[in-house]
């Protein structure tokens, strides 16, 4: 995984993670709220793993944690 990649993927991972806890809200929650599988929010949240979601998957994501999707990339 090149560092542009990594750097990336760290900042994601924070922010998912961050908003989520602030929202009061478990992996599973948030997953069910988004339309994706625990599993895949699980992998998400995991900075071992090198896999990126899709643009549509970001605006999922944010929408389920009531933010903006370019706040998962700041």
């Amino acid at each position: 995984m090149s560092r542009e990649i990594k750097k990336i993927k760290t900042i994601l991972v924070r922010n998912i993670k961050r908003y989520r806890t602030e929202s009061g809200m478990t992996q599973e929650e948030a997953s069910e709220k988004a339309g994706v599988t625990y599993k895949y929010w699980q992998r998400l949240e995991m900075t071992s793993q090198v896999d990126l979601p899709s643009l549509k998957a970001l605006f999922k994501i944010a929408k389920a944690l009531k933010i903006k999707p370019h706040q998962l990339l700041e």
